[in-house]
């Protein structure tokens, strides 16, 4: 196998487990060893917190309990940032040494270390080891595991990226899962990427066999016509009202996500008829116009900064407006109140536009 060949497969795992699986897997195909060991090291302390070994001699905990204090080859990899075997150190350093007589415990007589960085800090290191009775290693191979050291060390940084974007993935899935406000997830050619069970439950989106939205459905038409209203006008809200068919009468608010993602989130509320809800909705005379003013720019999906500077005041005063307005209706959330104006576009209009 050459070093290219070992380099794509590296390259293909995406975890750091994987990546530990693929080396140790592979590696001795790219340098003869008898044994092939990598660590992980605290970058702070240079304490072991992890140690991978492919090894047919038991001598690591030896080599834990008096040979890593005592250890000269790493002892230069971690001072000067460069792989060196047990042969190129001077004098008889190595021979002496506690780590010499640790690998001996398992047969071993010839030691070869490369540092591992990651993201300019040291990772770890990667060990290989030769029996006594085998040649020493050569530059040849010092030189490999300086290259295999550099390779590894990407792959590590990129399966570091992978695992905390999945985590952090898997933090907001869990998350949007909880919530009782159906959401639906679909990128811009029309597929479902992800609906809670809110969702799921309460509106039975119609699909392809592609993970596509039926547009014979009317939901689907009107996430479909809000991701063409963002991708051809530039809008980042749409706000639609639809009867499923079913008979519910839904008020559909889809957001344009970041561009890098290309995908629209969509909210759902039932709308209430006003003989339901006359009961639930707030006396909007016992706000200001500066007030109602308020509320309406909060109805149309607008952020604190654009209301700010659509109403031509502060962010912070937009936040107070707001603490006042909760108080007045008796609501606590945005989405709360974006429900009660929602709810009472069929019993009462607003009267924005005035100032205080």
């Amino acid at each position: 196998m050459s070093a290219e060949t070992f380099a794509l497969e590296l390259q293909s795992a995406l975890t750091r487990a994987e990546v530990a699986d693929a080396y140790l897997g592979s590696v001795k195909d790219v340098i003869d060893a008898s044994a092939v060991g990598l660590y992980q090291l605290d970058q702070q302390s240079q304490r072991v917190l992890d140690v991978r070994v492919h090894s047919a001699a038991d001598f690591l905990d030896e080599y834990e309990r008096y040979g890593r204090d005592d250890d000269p080859v790493l002892e230069h990899v971690l001072t000067t940032g460069t792989a060196i075997d047990s042969s190129r150190l001077p004098g008889s350093q190595w021979l002496a040494s506690g780590a010499r007589h640790a690998l001996g415990v398992g047969g071993f007589g010839h030691s070869l270390e490369a540092p591992v960085v990651t993201s300019g800090c040291l990772f770890g290191t990667i060990n290989f080891a030769r029996a006594v009775t085998s040649r020493p290693f050569s530059r040849d191979d010092v030189a490999t595991a300086e290259s295999i050291a550099k390779h590894l060390g990407r792959a590590v940084e990129r399966a570091v990226r992978y695992e905390m974007a999945d985590q952090r993935s898997r933090a907001l899935e869990h998350t949007i899962e909880r919530l009782s406000q159906p959401v639906i997830i679909t990128d811009w050619d029309g597929r479902v990427v992800f609906q809670n069970r809110a969702a799921i439950d309460s509106c039975h989106l119609s699909e392809d066999l592609d993970g596509r939205l039926n547009i014979a459905d009317s939901l689907s038409r009107a996430i479909l016509d809000a991701t063409n209203t963002f991708t051809t006008e530039g809008k980042r809200v749409q706000t639609q009202s639809i009867r499923t068919a079913a008979g519910k009468q839904l008020v559909v608010k889809t957001y344009r996500l970041a561009d890098a993602t290309r995908a629209s989130a969509t909210m759902l509320y039932e709308r209430t008829t006003q003989a339901s809800s006359a009961r639930a909705l707030p006396r909007w005379e016992v706000l200001t116009q500066r007030e109602q003013q308020i509320v309406e720019l909060v109805s149309e999906g607008l952020t604190t900064r654009e209301i700010a500077e659509r109403a031509f005041i502060s962010d912070n005063t937009v936040k107070q407006h707001l603490k006042r307005i909760y108080a007045k209706i008796d609501v606590s959330t945005r989405a709360e109140l974006i429900q009660l104006t929602w709810a009472s576009s069929n019993s009462r209009t607003l009267q924005p536009g005035g100032l205080d």
